[in-house]
């Protein structure tokens, strides 16, 4: 009988330790649809397209016996940006260390930044279109090429240069410039500039709009929305800081409705990815990483 019982309880340690094996190898067992977005924020069949997308970037396998799977890194970095946990509380999520946990955000992020212009890239011409008719109908306000603005990540004071990435809000960030279309999808993004650099002078170095001004990039009649933050120009209209007449007040009433678009579109964002937002804390990286871990979530972000 001791036997018995003996030989039950290696069963029983055995099948625990595959499952834990099992777990830690495929999360795509491991949860329902239901859990696998509450967790990863993606669904499935998304998780299995952007895993095939990133696997040749990804460094092969090593001979170790317990290399991780492409699949578990993905995971391990999906629920990183989602939550912005603790390296060792994402560790302890799926049975690894935590510089295992730094090695696969480092590998992911590489990974989605190396196809992060399949995932956002200005428009066709028959997109912009398409654009153009959303807005419009969504808002009344006509010929909308996109809203832009500016908004930051906060991170750790950087032991280098401290004092430029201290933004007006008197936190230190990276400021990102987004573009955004009629169903809240980033269609440019600018990520590398401190948090003190003004919305202006980063639109005027962008890429898009020194590619714009260049006719390196053909856009059809019509404009981009910004605030009062951004200049004036033939292809970025402002609000009128004041309105008189009825006609102005209709024209701010329509503008500042529709420019929430790129307000929406980055509330959502950041809800999906909450390492992004200060609510998920502030990221302990350098700037030149945290630049790399923002455009990840913004492409995993349009993947949605």
């Amino acid at each position: 009988m001791a036997s018995l019982f003996v030989l039950l309880e290696l069963e029983i340690g055995s099948l625990r330790r595959q499952r834990i094996f099992r777990d830690r190898l495929n999360p795509l067992d491991a949860y329902t649809d239901v859990e696998f977005i509450s967790r990863y924020r993606i669904r499935r069949e998304m998780f299995l397209e952007l895993h095939d997308k990133i696997e040749t970037f990804m460094s092969r396998s090593t001979s170790r016996s317990h290399s991780l799977s492409v699949t578990t890194q993905l995971a391990v970095t999906l629920q990183f940006l989602a939550t912005g946990s603790f390296q060792t509380v994402v560790a302890s999520a799926h049975g690894i260390s935590q510089p295992s946990v730094s090695n696969c955000v480092r590998g992911v992020t590489d990974a989605l930044c190396s196809i992060a212009k399949e995932y956002i890239q200005f428009p066709t011409a028959a997109r912009q279109m398409s654009m153009q008719h959303g807005f419009m109908e969504k808002f009344g306000f006509p010929k909308v090429l996109g809203c832009i603005d500016g908004t930051h990540t906060p991170i750790v004071a950087p032991s280098t240069n401290e004092a430029i990435y201290v933004n007006r809000k008197s936190f230190h960030s990276i400021k990102v410039q987004a573009i955004c279309d009629d169903v809240f999808k980033f269609i440019d993004v600018v990520v590398k500039w401190p948090g003190s650099t003004h919305d202006a002078f980063i639109w005027r170095q962008s890429g898009i709009n020194l590619k714009i001004t260049s006719k390196e990039i053909p856009i059809l009649d019509g404009w981009f929305l910004g605030d009062s933050g951004y200049p004036l120009r033939p292809n970025l209209m402002t609000p009128l800081l004041s309105p008189v007449t009825p006609r102005e007040r209709r024209y701010n009433r329509a503008f500042l409705k529709t420019r929430k678009t790129i307000e929406c579109t980055f509330g959502i964002w950041k809800s999906r990815w909450r390492s992004m937002d200060k609510t998920g804390g502030s990221l302990c990286y350098s700037p030149e990483r945290v630049c790399k871990l923002i455009l990840s979530s913004m492409v995993l972000h349009n993947l949605c």
